[in-house]
């Protein structure tokens, strides 16, 4: 896959990132300004943390328990049974576009990827997983976190993710 921010790794080549990061600043604070957007065709995201207890919540009830299995053994450490992570404010769950849009296409997408930009002074990213689970089980948990962390839970099939998959 081609980088799609070829300035970014070229200045990362050369070591002229102090004006790269100065530019980012810049656009992050006048991004800040912008007022958001209402999403007819998204849900309002869900504000209130999850439940501690694992057992508990919506997603539980009705989720495939395979997807919450794979968040126990690769989610719950750096994310958080509540959806708020207690190790960077860039991991927490609960209340993002992507965990609260019903396709759950981004959080697949994440989860077979990973994200290559670690937080800022955290020195950490999410890894990828999709090597290390199949498409059931990438769509379980996806399923599993749009219904635990988000207004509603999503309904993608392992033939999404394969889908996914061939693209990347």
């Amino acid at each position: 896959m081609a980088d799609p921010f070829p300035a970014v790794a070229e200045a990362a080549a050369t070591g002229e990132t102090a004006e790269l990061f100065a530019d980012i600043r810049a656009m992050v604070a006048y991004l800040r300004t912008v007022p958001a957007i209402q999403t007819p065709d998204l849900p309002a995201p869900k504000e209130a943390a999850a439940s501690a207890d694992p057992k508990q919540g919506a997603a539980v009830a009705n989720a495939d328990s395979r997807g919450q299995h794979v968040f126990a053994g690769a989610c719950a450490g750096c994310h958080g049974w509540t959806g708020t992570s207690p190790l960077s404010s860039r991991a927490t769950l609960t209340g993002t576009r992507a965990i609260n849009d019903p396709s759950a296409k981004n959080v697949a997408q994440i989860v077979l990827s990973g994200s290559k930009h670690p937080a800022p002074g955290a020195g950490i990213a999410m890894p990828s997983f999709g090597a290390d689970y199949t498409d059931d089980e990438i769509a379980a948990v996806a399923n599993y976190v749009t219904g635990r962390f988000g207004a509603q839970a999503s309904a993608i099939t392992a033939n999404d993710v394969q889908k996914m998959r061939e693209m990347q």
